[in-house]
C-alpha cells in the first residue's frame, strides 16, 4: 500500500441506501449483489487516484488529492451502478458525500473534523445522489466536463455547529430528482408521507397566513385521527419554502412529563449537548436568538406542557410554534385551530363525480387505488362512498383503514360491515362520538384479520417507537412466520407504516391512536407479561450494542440509534422497576440489568437527572425486599454515585459509592471493585480530599492489572494523571497520561484517547513547559474537537490559555479564557477548584502584569468567537513559538 497523501484532500464516503431491505428481498443473492457493488466502486476510485482508507459493511472512506478526480470518480461509479443488472431486479441506490479539507494523519487513517463533515455530508444524501461541499465546489467549479453542480443553500448537519453550504451533482445517466437533504432545520426533519394532503388547501393557505402574520404560538386542536400531525407537517414544509427559518419536527406522543418533553426538544434541535447541562437549558440557549420555527405533535397528554411552551416563547423572541393537542394550551399568545374531520357531500343527487370527489371521497379513493389499482369512483359506487364517509364522521384514519379493504369488499360490503360493527369502550378521555367512530373503526379492521395477524398485531403493541425486523423477530411470536411477510399485510390494511430511519433503512411505525388500540389488546391478553419480558431483553440487547458503539470510533452511529430506542428503553425500564414487582424476580432483574448499558449514554450526553431517578428507583425498589449484597444493587448506588458527582452533589454521591464499594468487595467481585474504587476516588478528589483519592485510585489500577482488564485500567490512568498534577508530581502525571492514551489506542476508544490527550497537554505544560506543551497542543486539537465533546473543548481551551500565558503572550491567553469562560457559563459547567488552581499557576502572573482595560476587552473578544475559532488561534502555526528540541 502506497504511504498516505498529506496536505489538502478530497474525502468520499459511501454507503447503500436501504441495505437492510436489499438484504430481506435479495436473500443469499445478497453476497453477489454486494460484491458487485465494491467492484464497480473500486474500479471507479482507482481509476481516478482514489486511496481506499476503510470499507466497512456497505460502505466506502476514499480520499483523493484532486478534487476533480474524486468528483469524476464518484459520478463515473454511481453510473456504472445505475448501468449494472442486479441479480433479482434489486436497484442498488448508493449515496455518496464530497468534503475537501485538511485532514490530520493518523497511523493508517484520518481523523479530525474534516473527515466527519464529509461522512455527514454523505448522511444527509440520498440513493444515487453525489452531495458536495462548498469547500469542494469551489475546487471544481460549477460545471465541467460531463457534470453539473445544483445549488442545495444551507444545511444544518447533526454534530456540527455551523451550517454547511452543500451541492448536488448532475450528469447524464445519473438520477436528477432527489428529495430535499436529511439535513437539520430543514423541510427534511419534517415527517414525510407517501401520499399527498387531501381537502386541506384551506387550512393549509389560513394557518400559514396567521403564523406569518405573526402569530406566535397555534395549537391545532381535535380529536384523535382528524389529522391534525399530516396537516401541521404540511404548514410547517409550506412555511419552510417561503421564508429564511429553520424548521424542527419534534414528536411527543410517547412522553408525558415536561423533563422528556425538553430531553426530546433540545434533541430535535441538536442543542449542543455537555454532561451537566440541563435539556431545557441547551434547547433555550439554542433558540434564543434564531429565527427558528418549531412543530409540537401530541402535547395533550403532558403535564405543564403550557410552562414548556411559555418558557420558550418567553426565551426566544423571535420563535414561531405550531403545536397539536386534543385540548388547547390556554395560554396568552395561543392562537387555537379546530381542525374538522374532511367535508363528506350531504347529498349526490344531481352532483357531478368530480363535484363530490373531495375531502373525505376524494381521500378514500386515492387510498382504495392504492390496494386496487381499478377502483373508480362511478355512478353504480358513489353513494355507498359517500354513506360510507359520513358513516366514519370524515375522520382521516377511519376512511383509510376502511378503504385499505376495497381489495376484497366493495363499498356496499364495507358500509354493511361497518353498520354492523358494534361501538367500543374507548379510554375517558376519548368519549367523543368521533372518537367512538374511530375507535370501533380500527376494531372492525383488527376483526377482520385472521387470528395469527391479531396475535401479531397486538404484540407490536409493546414497542413505543420505530422499529425494525430484527426487533419483531426478537419480541413477537410469529408461529415460524417470515416477520416481512406479517408487517407487510399489515401494512396494506393500514395498521402499521413504513417510515425512513435515521440512516436511510426502512422502519415500522404505529399511529399513536392504532398503537393506544394494540396496546389495549396486549393488556387483555394472556401472554402480556411474556411480550412485555421480550420487548425488555430486546432493549437491553441494544443498549448493550449501543454500549459497545459509544466507546469506540462509531459513537456518532451509536447516537442516531440511541434516538430511535430511547422511547422504548424507557417503557421498559418503567415496566420492569414498577413499584409492585418483585425484586428479585426475573422481571425486575431484567430492569436492573437495562441501567448498567445506559450509564455510558446517560453520563456523557447530558442525561444526568433522568439516569439518577431510574437508579434511585431500582434502590428503593431493592430496599423495600431488603435484598441482600448483590451485584444489582451495587449497580444502582454505582449509577446514582456516578451520576451525582457529575453534578456536584457530593452528599449523595460520597455515601452511595462507598456503599458500591464495600458491597462490590464483600462479593469477591474485582471488576466493580475496580470500578467503584476508581468512582469513589474521583468523588473523594471532588471533596479536596486528594491523599485518599489517590490511595482509591491505585487501587483501582491495582486491581484492573490483576484481572488483565484494559479498559478499567486505562480509565484508572486518566484519574491518575489528574490527582498527580494536585500533589505537584507532573513527570509521573506525564507518564501517566502516555501510558493512558496507548491503552485506550489499543481499546479503539477515540473519546478516551481525547481526555488523555487534553490531560497530556495539561501535563506537560507544568513538568515541561509551555514549548512543549503547545507543541502537543496543535497534535492534538482538531481530533479531541472533531468529538463534539463541549465539556472536554472547554478544558482544551483552558489549557491553550496557560500555554499561551507561559509563552507570553497575555492578549492571545486574555481572548482564550475568554472564550473557555462563555462556553462554560453557556454549557453550565463550573471549573473545578483543582484545576482552577493549575490554571492560576500560569494565568495569574499575565494577567496581574497587564493593564486592566487591555486584559478586560481580549476576554470580551474571546467572548465573541466559537469554539472552533478560537482552536484556530491556539494552534496557529505563524506565531512564534520555539519548538521543542
Amino acid at each position: 500500500m502506497s504511504p498516505l497523501p498529506t496536505g489538502t484532500l478530497t474525502m468520499l464516503f459511501s454507503d447503500i441506501e436501504g441495505s437492510t431491505s436489499l438484504l430481506n428481498g435479495l436473500g443469499p443473492r445478497w453476497g453477489e449483489a454486494l460484491s458487485a457493488q465494491r467492484r464497480i466502486l473500486r474500479a471507479a476510485f482507482e481509476a481516478h487516484g482514489g486511496q481506499e482508507i476503510g470499507t466497512e459493511g456497505d460502505s466506502f472512506f476514499v480520499v483523493f488529492t484532486s478534487a476533480r478526480e474524486a468528483l469524476s470518480a464518484a459520478v463515473e461509479g454511481q453510473r456504472g451502478l445505475g448501468e449494472y443488472a442486479w441479480p433479482g431486479g434489486a436497484r442498488m441506490r448508493v449515496r455518496m458525500g464530497l468534503h475537501t479539507g485538511e485532514p490530520e494523519r493518523h497511523e493508517d487513517d484520518y481523523i479530525g473534523l474534516d473527515v466527519h463533515r464529509a461522512a455527514r455530508i454523505a448522511g444527509a444524501a440520498h440513493g444515487g445522489q453525489i452531495v458536495v461541499s462548498a469547500a469542494t465546489q469551489e475546487l471544481v467549479g460549477g460545471r465541467g466536463d460531463g457534470y453539473r453542480l445544483r445549488d442545495l443553500g444551507w444545511h444544518r448537519l447533526k454534530d456540527l455547529r455551523e451550517p454547511e453550504h452543500l451541492f448536488d451533482v448532475g450528469a447524464p445517466g445519473l438520477d436528477d430528482a432527489h428529495p430535499p437533504l436529511r439535513s437539520l432545520g430543514a423541510g427534511v426533519s419534517l415527517p414525510s408521507y407517501a401520499t399527498p394532503l387531501l381537502g386541506r388547501d384551506r387550512e393549509v393557505a389560513e394557518l400559514c397566513s396567521m403564523v406569518a402574520d405573526g402569530c406566535r404560538l397555534v395549537t391545532l386542536t381535535g380529536t384523535g385521527g382528524t389529522g391534525k400531525t399530516r396537516l401541521a407537517v404540511s404548514v410547517a414544509r409550506e412555511l419552510e419554502g417561503q421564508f429564511s427559518r429553520d424548521v424542527y419536527f419534534v414528536p411527543l406522543h410517547a412522553h408525558d412529563r415536561a423533563d422528556l418533553m425538553w430531553s426530546e426538544i433540545s434533541d430535535a434541535l441538536s442543542a449542543p449537548a455537555d454532561a451537566n447541562g440541563s435539556p431545557d437549558e441547551r434547547a433555550l440557549r439554542f433558540l434564543e436568538d434564531r429565527e427558528a420555527l418549531l412543530v409540537l405533535d401530541n402535547l395533550e397528554q403532558i403535564t405543564e406542557a403550557d410552562l414548556v411552551v411559555g418558557r420558550l416563547l418567553s426565551a426566544a423572541p423571535r420563535l414561531r410554534i405550531l403545536a397539536t393537542s386534543r385540548r388547547p394550551l390556554h395560554l396568552v399568545d395561543e392562537q387555537q385551530y379546530p381542525v374538522s374531520p374532511l367535508p363528506v357531500p350531504d347529498d349526490v343527487d344531481g352532483l357531478r363525480l368530480e363535484e363530490v370527489q373531495t375531502g373525505a371521497v376524494d381521500l378514500f379513493v386515492q387510498r382504495a387505488r392504492m390496494v386496487k389499482p381499478t377502483f373508480s369512483l362511478s355512478r353504480d359506487n358513489v353513494a355507498d362512498v359517500v354513506a360510507l364517509c359520513a358513516r366514519l364522521d370524515g375522520l382521516p384514519l377511519a376512511v383509510e383503514l376502511a378503504a385499505a379493504r376495497c381489495r376484497l369488499l366493495s363499498p356496499r360490503a364495507l358500509l354493511a360491515r361497518i353498520d354492523e360493527r358494534p361501538s367500543e369502550t374507548v379510554p375517558a378521555a376519548d368519549r367523543s362520538q368521533r372518537q367512538r367512530t374511530l375507535w370501533a373503526t380500527i376494531a372492525w379492521s383488527y376483526d377482520l384479520l385472521d387470528s395469527r395477524d391479531q396475535r401479531i398485531f397486538h404484540q407490536l403493541g409493546a414497542f413505543s417507537s420505530r422499529f425494525d425486523l430484527d426487533a419483531v423477530a426478537q419480541v413477537v411470536v410469529a408461529e415460524d412466520r417470515d416477520p416481512l411477510d406479517v408487517v407487510a399485510h399489515l401494512v396494506d390494511v393500514s395498521l402499521l407504516e413504513i417510515v425512513e430511519g435515521p440512516d436511510g433503512e426502512p422502519m415500522i411505525f404505529m399511529l399513536e391512536t392504532v398503537r393506544r388500540f394494540a396496546r389495549a389488546r396486549l393488556q387483555e391478553s394472556a401472554e402480556h407479561d411474556d411480550v412485555r419480558m421480550a420487548h425488555s431483553r430486546w432493549c437491553v440487547h441494544v443498549a448493550t450494542q449501543i454500549k459497545g458503539l459509544l466507546n469506540g470510533p462509531m459513537q456518532m452511529s451509536a447516537l442516531d440509534r440511541m434516538k430511535v430506542v430511547e422511547e422504548d428503553i424507557r417503557a421498559a425500564l418503567e415496566w420492569c422497576l414498577a413499584s409492585t414487582v418483585e425484586p428479585a424476580g426475573e422481571r425486575a432483574a431484567c430492569g436492573y440489568a437495562l441501567l448498567e448499558p445506559m450509564n455510558s449514554y446517560w453520563y456523557r450526553f447530558g442525561r444526568i437527572s433522568e439516569g439518577r431517578a431510574w437508579h434511585e428507583r431500582a434502590l428503593r425498589l431493592l430496599a423495600a425486599a431488603d435484598v441482600p449484597d448483590s451485584t444489582e444493587v451495587v449497580d444502582a448506588l454505582h449509577g446514582v454515585g456516578v451520576l451525582a458527582v457529575q453534578q456536584l452533589d457530593l452528599t449523595s454521591a460520597l455515601p452511595a459509592l462507598e456503599r458500591a464499594l464495600a458491597m462490590a468487595h464483600r462479593l469477591g467481585d474485582l471488576d466493580r471493585e475496580a470500578r467503584e474504587s476508581n468512582s469513589l476516588g474521583i468523588a473523594r478528589r471532588e471533596a479536596g480530599d486528594v491523599e485518599e483519592a489517590r490511595t482509591l485510585i491505585e487501587r483501582s489500577l491495582s486491581i484492573s492489572r490483576e484481572i488483565a482488564d484494559p479498559h478499567r485500567e486505562a480509565t484508572a490512568l486518566s484519574n491518575m494523571v489528574h490527582v498527580q498534577m494536585d500533589i505537584g508530581d507532573y513527570s509521573a502525571a506525564v507518564e501517566a497520561a502516555r501510558t493512558a492514551i496507548a491503552a485506550d489506542t489499543q481499546l479503539g476508544d477515540p473519546w478516551g484517547v481525547a481526555v488523555n490527550q487534553v490531560n497530556l497537554v495539561v501535563a506537560l505544560l507544568h513538568s515541561e513547559g509551555p514549548e512543549r506543551a503547545h507543541h502537543t497542543l496543535r497534535e492534538v486539537a482538531v481530533e479531541v474537537i472533531a468529538l463534539g465533546d463541549v465539556e472536554l473543548s472547554i478544558e482544551l481551551l483552558d489549557a491553550a490559555a496557560a500555554i499561551w500565558a507561559g509563552l507570553g503572550d497575555p492578549q492571545l491567553a486574555a481572548t482564550l479564557l475568554g472564550v473557555a469562560e462563555k462556553e462554560r457559563q453557556l454549557a453550565g459547567i463550573p471549573r473545578r477548584a483543582p484545576d482552577q488552581r493549575l490554571l492560576d499557576r500560569f494565568i495569574e502572573p499575565v494577567h496581574q502584569a497587564s493593564p486592566a482595560g487591555a486584559w478586560r476587552d481580549a476576554r470580551e473578544r474571546g467572548a465573541a468567537l466559537s469554539i472552533d475559532e478560537a482552536v484556530s488561534q491556539a494552534t496557529a502555526s505563524d506565531r512564534p513559538v520555539r519548538m521543542p528540541a
